[in-house]
């Protein structure tokens, strides 16, 4: 389950699942995922809600299931990606060198959990340029994501309770991430970890044109979504 949308993705990550699924599916599954991805560069409609994590305000506390540890991945770390449903190796290692932090929660040898967390800017197709400036002590949380194995089990709600009290240390404000509106289970398990929503945000596309609309929750911290990514 990726806790957050995992279609904020660059046209790169287009071609990198496209070779994913040659090497899966064959020429003509790729060929399908293709004419797929090339529809929605033509017309895209989403709708998603924006959560902000105030790291200055009381929050729900969880623990990892017993065995389990949460690290701040190294380079040699990112190869257990491959565990997961989400990004490719290639681009794991993109970020790492751009300074993106990794989280996995490691079982042994297994990946349980990942996450990432962006400082100064974060990945969002509505934005312009594909990247939403963020205010000055407010942190990007992007592609979470469970293993299938270990769904039920609470594990992400624990894992990003332990990356807010580890960048609240580090003096950060604020988690934002944002989760398809009709994800129920995801949304339930970040608001479980204190995340409040904080807006909506919908976006249509028709052949390259834009138009996002945000609407917030009353005015607050969250009021620079509306002012960079509505147009």
């Amino acid at each position: 389950m990726s806790a957050t949308s995992l279609a904020f993705r660059r046209p790169t990550k287009a071609v990198e699942r496209i070779g994913r699924g040659l090497r899966r599916s064959g020429l003509r599954g790729s060929l399908r995922l293709a004419v797929a991805l090339l529809g929605r560069l033509a017309y895209l409609r989403e709708s998603h809600i924006w959560y902000l994590l105030d790291l200055g305000e009381p929050r729900p506390r969880f623990e990892l299931p017993a065995g389990m540890k949460i690290i701040r991945a190294r380079d040699d770390d990112h190869a257990l990606l491959a565990q997961l449903p989400t990004i490719s190796g290639d681009a794991a290692r993109r970020r790492l060198a751009a300074g993106v932090d990794l989280w996995l929660v490691r079982d042994g040898d297994h990946a349980a959990f990942a996450c990432w967390t962006f400082r100064d800017r974060t990945p969002a197709i509505a934005a312009r340029g594909g990247w939403l400036q963020l205010p000055r002590g407010v942190l990007g949380l992007e592609d979470s994501v469970t293993s299938p194995a270990y769904r039920g089990r609470a594990v992400a709600p624990a894992a990003w309770s332990a990356i807010a009290d580890s960048l609240a240390h580090e003096r950060a404000t604020a988690i934002l991430t944002k989760v398809e509106e009709s994800n129920l289970a995801c949304r339930r398990a970040i608001e479980k970890a204190g995340f409040r929503a904080a807006g909506v945000m919908r976006l249509r596309r028709i052949v390259g044109r834009s138009r996002v609309n945000v609407e917030l929750n009353g005015p607050g911290e969250a009021e620079f979504l509306a002012e960079r990514l509505a147009r």
